[in-house]
This record gives structure tokens, sequence and C-alpha cells, in this order.
């Protein structure tokens, strides 16, 4: 593979660093010398499908069935869904932007923007944010969310390492074309059309095997399991669709409010035997995000809001909000290395980025940025009058002093 001078070289174009930003690498785009961020997806030699075509004849176990391909190319199958899914969302002011999408040294490789900013799990480190400024995060998240689902496709990726808070507050959504790749090497029903992300087919044991695929390369994220992606809803099983989206939203708000998942995390079967029982977390300390909290983790997809019906509960929300909103304050971006070396390339940020003042990742949670409503001091208006009144009988005494 080609070298270049200060770090690996990918596609012939993307010069890795020593920086993470989340779960992605740092990289310079050699073509334009502008900073990007690379995801990395596994990808094994080869797959073996679980299709719909099976499922239908009812022979889901057994691999001779008609029209049936005993082996798949999982390289193949991921970068077809993954690049479907990068063309197929159109660019959105709240959706990380994918520029290209390839196979290299076993890996399925994204390339996406960079942007002034950092990860929400690492603001999140610093503790809890207010009730007021998560909502504002979670009213961005639900817009570029929305341009996926107009596109007739689930996210299934929400989680606090692919939301990335920008220098301006505003939050911004990534991880789309990752999420289609992984879904895609799941197998199981759903995938055998491309951009289908998260499995739509009902539950069968080949949608069975699916899961406990995806359960090992998902791992136990909360935010990734909604009840009807267990097949613990509805009988036979409800299709996957935008309610699961609406799940992941209520996860990240509910930990984003309180510092920890409404979950167990991190061991899967804990994770799947809480969300199985219907175990309510307690939502009372989220304040006045209970109520929509509750509606968002409800088992029952048809019993969730839909996206627009949860930006309209944030917009009344942030509107009856105590604190004024403050202007953004811009911040400098905090980065950690990606690998063990002694030679650590920098990588010169835009000027917005090179700042003198530093900022913790508490003083960037607190921060609200203008995409939410804008709410004036109420004393506003008798001090413009006041000053209007001032004015006229100043120019009147003056009219008066000359005229004399």
């Amino acid at each position: 593979m080609a070298k270049a001078s200060g770090g690996r070289l990918l596609a012939e174009r993307y010069q890795l660093t020593e920086l993470r930003r989340g779960g992605a690498a740092e990289a310079r785009d050699l073509r334009s010398g502008a900073p990007v961020l690379l995801d990395a997806v596994p990808l094994p030699e080869l797959v073996t499908p679980f299709d719909q075509l099976a499922d239908a004849t009812g022979d889901a176990g057994d691999a001779s069935a008609p029209d049936r391909p005993e082996t798949d190319d999982a390289r193949g199958l991921a970068l077809t869904h993954a690049a479907f899914a990068a063309q197929a969302v159109a660019d959105h002011p709240r959706l990380s932007q994918v520029f290209q999408v390839f196979a290299e040294d076993g890996y399925l490789w994204v390339a996406g923007e960079w942007v002034p900013g950092v990860p929400l799990a690492q603001l999140l480190e610093a503790g809890p944010l207010t009730p007021y400024r998560a909502a504002e995060l979670a009213y961005d998240l639900s817009s570029g969310l929305g341009a996926v689902h107009r596109a007739g496709l689930v996210h299934g990726n929400l989680t606090p390492t692919t939301v990335t808070v920008c220098e301006d507050g505003t939050a911004l959504v990534g991880g789309l074309v990752v999420s289609a790749a992984q879904e895609a090497l799941c197998g199981g029903p759903g995938t055998a059309e491309s951009g289908a992300g998260v499995p739509t087919a009902l539950w069968s044991p080949a949608r069975v095997r699916a899961r406990d695929a995806r359960a090992v390369i998902v791992g136990a994220v909360p935010e990734r399991w909604a009840p009807e992606q267990l097949g613990i809803v509805g009988g036979a099983g409800l299709p996957v669709g935008p309610g699961a989206d609406a799940w992941a939203l209520g996860v990240l708000l509910f930990r984003a409010v309180t510092g920890v998942p409404p979950f167990p995390e991190h061991e899967v079967d804990r994770l799947f035997d809480a969300v199985r029982t219907g175990a309510r977390p307690d939502t009372r300390q989220t304040g006045p995000l209970r109520p929509l909290l509750d509606r968002l983790l409800d088992q029952d997809p048809a019993r969730r809001p839909t996206l627009p019906q949860v930006r309209a509960a944030l917009r009344q929300l942030l509107q009856r909000a105590p604190e004024p909103l403050e202007e953004p304050t811009p911040f400098t971006v905090l980065s950690a290395p990606m690998l063990p070396s002694s030679a650590r390339l920098a990588v010169p940020l835009p000027v917005a980025a090179r700042l003198p003042a530093q900022r913790t990742p508490a003083e960037v949670a607190e921060r609200h940025h203008h995409a939410a409503p804008r709410r004036g001091s109420v004393l506003l208006g008798p001090v413009l009058v006041g000053a209007i009144i001032l004015a006229v009988l100043g120019t009147l005494v003056l009219t008066a002093m000359f005229a004399r």
C-alpha cells in the first residue's frame, strides 16, 4: 500500500493522523487539503445470508433452497448498502455529509466531513446536561432523523458517539452509512434490498439469527435496541421502522440529562432482559422532559410520538424555559490520540477553530445554539418606548431654546 509522509494512506487519498474523534479517525484529504473523518467497519471474507425468499418458502434454515445463494460477498453487500444510504438521503444541515465509501485492508471505510466540534459522549463525561440544553440538541437531531425517514430509511445508529456538538452549539448526527453497512453484514430478512438499513420483515428463525449476529456487531448499546429489534412486541413481531429512531432519541435524551442510560449497557444479556421485561426507567429525574420521555420509551412503537410530534413538544418546552438562551461561544476542538506513537502529527485547524480561549466540555455543554426559539427580555419593550419619549422631549427642548 502506498505511503505518504506523516501517516498511513487510504484510497491513495486520505492520510491518517494520530487523532480520533469518538469512534472515527481523523485524516487529511490530500486532494483538497481538507480534514475528514474516517469510520471503519470490519469486513468478513464471506457471509451466508438469510434472505427473504427462503423465509417466504419456509426454508429459512435450508441453504439449498431454490434461488438462494450459498454464500455472498460480504464486502460487496456492505459496500452496496453503504453507498445506497450515502446517496439516498439529501444533504441536510443536521446530518454529517459522506464523501466516499470504499473497502480496503479488510475494512469498509466511510469518509465524512470534519467540523469543529466534540462528540456528545465526550461532553457527557463532564456531567449531565440541563433538560433544556438536552432538548435543544434533541430538536436538532430529530430534524436530521426526519431527513433520513423522508428518504425511506431508518437511521439505526443514533448514539452519543455518532452525535457531534458543533462549535456553534448545534448538534450534527452521523453514523447512517456505518449503520447501513453493519445491518447488511448481519444478514437476515430485509437486507436483500439495498438501503433497507434495519431489516423490515416480520420475525422468523432467520431473523432471530440475524438479531444474534447484530448483537455481536452492534453490542450492548441501548439506543440501538428498541423492543421491536428484539422481537418482543406484537406477537410475531413488528417491522422495524422510524419508531426505532424515536426510541433511540428517548434513550439518548435520558442519558444526556441523567448521565446514565435508562437500561444496562456493556452486557448484551442484561440489556436484552431489561428491555424484554418492560422495565420502565425512572424518568422522574428528567424534570420537564419526563412526559416526552415516557412516550418515547414506550415498548410499542405505535404509541411513540412521531418526529414532528417530538419537535413540537420540544419547541413548546424551550419556549417556556426559565433561563435565557445565550449567544454561542466558539471553543477549541479537543481530540484524543488515535494510536500510541512518539511522533504525533498535528493537523492545522480552520481559522474558526484556532482560538485563544480554551473551554472545558462542561462549558461547551451548557452553551445554547441559534436553532432553538429565541426569547427576549420582557423589559425590552418598555425600555425602547421610554428611550423614544426622552429623545422626543430632548428635541423639543433644544428647539425651544434655539427659537429664543
